[in-house]
C-alpha cells in the first residue's frame, strides 16, 4: 500500500501541507478497529475497498499521518487521541456509493471531509476513533464557472487556489471569495459556514443548488437543481416545498458531491479601506459605527477587525518584541504601538462596483466615522479599470483575499510562541463565539477573554468578522506542540472561554471534534429539542448510523452511548 496520499500539485502548497502534518514528537499511529467491528470483518472490508478503488486509494497504519489532527493536544494519550482505522480516496460519486455499500454491510462508521484543512478544530481527525476516513480530495472537477450569471459549480476536492487559477486561465470575469488560506476546499469551507473577505464573504449564504449523496447511496439535488435541465438550477434559492440545503451545513446527514456558489462580478472599481484607533476601549465605538453601516447597506462587504497583537505576529514572533517571561505585558504593547505607529484595533474592508458609486460610499463612510470617531484614522486606496479591475494587479496588502486572490499568507502567524533558538512545532486552536454586533458586548468579551488567555501563558489574539447583526470572534491561541505544559494550558484556556461564553448565552460558530458534544449541549431549549429533532432525521436517512457519528453532537441511535454528557459547571 502507498505510504501517504497525494495532496497538492502546487509545490509550495504541498510543502506547507507536509510541514503542517509533520509530527514532532512522532507518536506512532497504533492500529484501531471501528467500534463494534470484528478484526476479520474489518480486514474483509479493507480488501473490498482496495478491489473497488485500487490499492493506491486505500491507506492504513503510518500512511494515516495525514488523517489525524496535526495540532492534537492528546497525541500522547491513546484514550483521548482521535485516530481513523483506515482512509479511502474515491474519485467519483459512483466510487463513494461503493464505499458506502461496504460501510453499510460491515456497519463501519466513516468520517467525511474534502481537504481536511479544518485546522484548529481537529483537522481531518474523526469524532469517533476507528472510523474510516473518507477523503474526497480526488473529486476535484470544476464543473462550470459562469460569468454571465456569476457562479461556480465544483466538487469537494476543488481548492480556493484551484478555482481562482481556473478563472484566470479561462478569462472569467468573476472574483471568487476566498478565506485567508487558499489550500482549503471550497465545498468544505462553505458547508462549515466558513467566511471570506469580499462582497459574498458569508459563503454558505450564497449556495444555490446542491447534489447530495445520502448514507444509503441515494442521490438528491436541491432547489431548481432538482429539475432536469432547469436553466435556473444555480440561479435561484427558491424551491417547491421545504428548503433542505441547510440540513447539510455542518452536517452528518449526507455527503455533498456538487455545490453551486455565487461569485462577485469583476468590478469596475475596488477600494481597499482601513480604519484604526489608538486606544483599546475605542473598539466599542468602532463596532457600533460599523455595525450600523453594515445594517443600512453603506458597507456591503465583510468588515474584518484585527488587534495589535495580530498585526505584530504576522511580522515576527513574540521573542522579537518581548524577551521576558509570559505573554507581552500591556506596558510593552503600548511601547510597541508607539514605536510602530500601529493602532490597537484595525477594521479592514473593501468597496466594489462602479467607480462613482465606490467613491460616494467611501465619502459617506468617512463622514460617519469623522462624526462618531474623530480620533480614528481612515484610508482608502482606489483601483479602477473600465474593463474591470485585474485582481492579480492589486498589490499587497490592498489586494490578496479582499480581491479573491488565495494564498498562504497567514500561516507564519502560528509561529508566534516558538522561542528563539528552540526547535519547536507550532500549533493553534480557536474558540469562536457568536456575539451581538454591539460595541459594549464585543469590548466586554475582549476584557473577559484577556485574563483567561494571560493566565494560560498567551496573549489575547482575537480578531472578528462583522456581519449585519452579529460578529464571529476568533479567539486564537498558539502554542509549541513539543511543550507538554503548554498543551495542558491550552485545554484550560478553551474551557475557561467556554464557561464565560455559556454564562452570556454565546453559542459557537464551529466546534473542535474534541468538544462537539460540549458545544451542542448549549442548545438546551425544551430539553435539547433541536438536537432531538435532527437525530430523528439522522436515524431516518442513516439507518445503520455510519456517516460521521457524533459530528456537531448529532448521534445515530447505534452510537448514542458514546455521547459525552458531562456539563462543566459555570
Amino acid at each position: 500500500m502507498p505510504t501517504i496520499p497525494e495532496t497538492y500539485p502546487d509545490a509550495d502548497y504541498e510543502a506547507a501541507h507536509r510541514a503542517t502534518y509533520e509530527r514532532v514528537p512522532r507518536h506512532p499511529i497504533k492500529p484501531v478497529l471501528p467500534p463494534g467491528v470484528r478484526e476479520e470483518d474489518f480486514a474483509k472490508a479493507i480488501q473490498e475497498f482496495i478491489d473497488l478503488l485500487s490499492e493506491g486509494a486505500v491507506f492504513v497504519g503510518e500512511a494515516l499521518s495525514d488523517y489525524i489532527d496535526p495540532y492534537d493536544v492528546h497525541e500522547a494519550d491513546e484514550t483521548k487521541r482521535k485516530v481513523p482505522s483506515a482512509a479511502v480516496c474515491p474519485n467519483s460519486t459512483a466510487q463513494i456509493q461503493s464505499v458506502l455499500r461496504v460501510a453499510n454491510n460491515y456497519a463501519i462508521p466513516i468520517w467525511t471531509f474534502s481537504r481536511g484543512k479544518n485546522l484548529g478544530y481537529g483537522g481531518p481527525a474523526p469524532r469517533v476513533s476507528g472510523s474510516v476516513a473518507l477523503d474526497l480530495h480526488r473529486m476535484n472537477r470544476i464543473i462550470e464557472v459562469n460569468d454571465e450569471f456569476h457562479y461556480a459549480v465544483v466538487e469537494p476536492g476543488v481548492t480556493f487556489i484551484e478555482l481562482y487559477k481556473y478563472c484566470v486561465e479561462h478569462g472569467k470575469k468573476v472574483w471568487p471569495s476566498t478565506p485567508s488560506l487558499g489550500w482549503g476546499s471550497v465545498v468544505g469551507n462553505t458547508l462549515d459556514r466558513g467566511m471570506g473577505f469580499g462582497l459574498l464573504y458569508a459563503h454558505h449564504q450564497h449556495i444555490s443548488g446542491l447534489e447530495i449523496l445520502l448514507p444509503t447511496g441515494d442521490v438528491v439535488r436541491t432547489g431548481q437543481f432538482g429539475i432536469t435541465a432547469s436553466p435556473s438550477a444555480f440561479l435561484s434559492k427558491f424551491t417547491y416545498g421545504p428548503s433542505v440545503e441547510g440540513l447539510f451545513l455542518q452536517s452528518n446527514l449526507g455527503i455533498v458531491t456538487q455545490l453551486s456558489l455565487w461569485l462577485t462580478p469583476q468590478p469596475q472599481a475596488y477600494m481597499a479601506c482601513t480604519f484604526s484607533v489608538q486606544e483599546y476601549d475605542d473598539l466599542a465605538g468602532m463596532v457600533d459605527a460599523f455595525g450600523l453601516m453594515k445594517r443600512d447597506g453603506t458597507i456591503q462587504s465583510c468588515v474584518w477587525f484585527t488587534s495589535l497583537i495580530e498585526t505584530l505576529c504576522i511580522s515576527g514572533r513574540r521573542g522579537d518584541y518581548w524577551e521576558g517571561p509570559g505573554p507581552v505585558p500591556d506596558w510593552r504593547l503600548e511601547e510597541l504601538r508607539k514605536e510602530t505607529g500601529f493602532g490597537h484595533w484595525y477594521a479592514r474592508w473593501g468597496l466594489y462596483g462602479p467607480k462613482r458609486v465606490v467613491q460616494a460610499q467611501f465619502e459617506e463612510i468617512e463622514a460617519v466615522l469623522k462624526e462618531k470617531l474623530p480620533q480614528g484614522k481612515i484610508t482608502g486606496v482606489m483601483y479602477a479599470d473600465e474593463k474591470g479591475v485585474d485582481a492579480a494587479a492589486v498589490p499587497s496588502p490592498h489586494g490578496d483575499m479582499f480581491v479573491g486572490v488565495p494564498s498562504l499568507w497567514s500561516l507564519p502567524l502560528i509561529n508566534w510562541p516558538i522561542e528563539k533558538g528552540r526547535e519547536g512545532k507550532a500549533a493553534h486552536g480557536d474558540y469562536a463565539p457568536v456575539i451581538p454586533s454591539k460595541g459594549e458586548a464585543v469590548l466586554e468579551w475582549m476584557k473577559v477573554s484577556k485574563p483567561i488567555c494571560e493566565e494560560n501563558g498567551v496573549e489575547l489574539m482575537a480578531d472578528f468578522f462583522m456581519h449585519e447583526r452579529h460578529v464571529v470572534v476568533m479567539n486564537m491561541f498558539t502554542w509549541d506542540q513539543t511543550d507538554p505544559e503548554q498543551k495542558e494550558r491550552m485545554s484550560k484556556l478553551y474551557y475557561g472561554l467556554y464557561r464565560e461564553a455559556k454564562k452570556r448565552g454565546y453559542g459557537m460558530y464551529r466546534g473542535h471534534v474534541n468538544h462537539m458534544d460540549l458545544i451542542a449541549n448549549m442548545n438546551d431549549f425544551n430539553n435539547h429539542a433541536y438536537n432531538r429533532f435532527v437525530e430523528k432525521i439522522k436515524d431516518a436517512v442513516d439507518p445503520n448510523g455510519i456517516l460521521a457519528p457524533g459530528k456537531q453532537g448529532i448521534w445515530p441511535n447505534r452510537f448514542r452511548h458514546l455521547r459525552e454528557t458531562h456539563e462543566l459547571k459555570v
